[in-house]
């Protein structure tokens, strides 16, 4: 499953940047699905820096995510691979600039593993949202300053 969705965000390609390379620093929102994210090696962030998520996949079902950056070039390129909770999938984040702002583009490819694979169609659609949600959630914090 491949999804590709953008937003512009009325910062400037640095700042949106760091706040997504620095994303295991801000505290998750009540109602989000990541319970825990924790960045696993120490040092600053760049291609090998590890972070572990742990989500509400179901009312009584959580998962733990491992990832890894495999790509980071501040401040256009942010890529990351990763694996749980019954799937893998590669992240990627492009920060364009743009006269009122960021172009940000998130292009994600997530593979189902086990069970799961038989319910990708739902959650397809379930996700498609998810991703475009966070994006406005992106752009509302960064932008609220």
């Amino acid at each position: 499953m491949k999804f590709e969705r953008s937003i512009t965000i009325g910062r400037p390609p640095s700042d949106v940047f760091v706040f997504l390379r620095d994303k295991d620093k801000y505290p998750q929102k009540p109602d989000s699905p990541v319970l825990i994210l924790e960045k696993t090696t120490p040092g600053d962030p760049g291609v090998g820096t590890k972070y572990r998520e742990v989500v509400q996949m179901l009312p009584l079902m959580r998962g733990e995510i491992f990832s890894e950056i495999t790509r980071f070039e501040p401040p256009n390129y942010l890529e990351e691979d990763f694996n749980g909770a019954g799937m893998q999938g590669y992240l990627a984040y492009e920060f364009r600039a743009e006269a009122d702002g960021t172009l940000l583009i998130q292009r994600e490819t997530i593979r189902f593993l086990g069970f799961l694979s038989l319910f990708e169609p739902f959650i397809r659609m379930m996700l498609l949202r998810k991703i475009e949600d966070r994006l406005r959630a992106i752009k509302d914090e960064l932008e609220a300053g």
